[in-house]
């Protein structure tokens, strides 16, 4: 909010020949002070407000920097995460080998469209498994050996079987980890 100027000073705006101090104006201290005392606070805030300021409250916006309390570590890799997520560090070396798995398949088979099941080989791993396992399947080699946490039963089929009656299943439990 701006005041309107002093009449003494407009015939200065005017350039007016008329002296700038009039004879009948008298001396006023207040007419000083009048133009730079405006922006000074007339109540002091106090210690509890300049407090909740600075800090906030509890029950509302707190601003200090509280501990998280919902972070442990991976049992598999030490790393820090948040409780009731995957590891980050470990999700990433899963998600590299899937993306390995899946160029390794697309330079193999093709896009072609899924008509046999695929089977996923690793270096040193055929001599294992005998012919029977791999009549009618895509064989796709891995020229590496596998992952220690890459179980070799997570490419089997759970569910039910043929051998088990329609409604029950069976449970794959991963084996031979390193």
């Amino acid at each position: 909010m701006r005041r309107p100027p002093n009449p003494n000073w407009i015939p200065l705006i005017v350039q007016s020949s008329q002296p700038l101090v009039g004879k009948e104006s008298s001396f006023d201290i207040n007419s000083i002070f009048d133009g730079f005392l405006w922006g000074v606070p007339t109540c002091r805030r106090s210690a509890e407000k300049r407090m909740m300021r600075k800090y906030g409250a509890a029950n509302w916006h707190n601003k200090l920097i509280l501990p998280r309390k919902d972070l442990k570590a991976c049992g598999s890799c030490g790393h820090y995460h948040e409780e009731h997520r995957l590891c980050p560090n470990c999700y990433s070396k899963v998600k590299e080998e899937t993306t390995v798995l899946q160029e390794k398949m697309i330079q193999e088979l093709g896009l072609d469209p899924d008509d046999k099941e695929v089977a996923i080989v690793y270096q040193g791993e055929k001599q294992h498994y005998d012919d029977e396992f791999f009549k009618g399947k895509r064989i796709v080699e891995i020229e590496k050996a596998r992952p220690k946490w890459f179980s070799k039963n997570l490419l089997q089929k759970s569910g039910p079987s043929s051998e088990l009656s329609s409604n029950e299943t069976t449970a794959i439990k991963p084996h031979d980890l390193g």
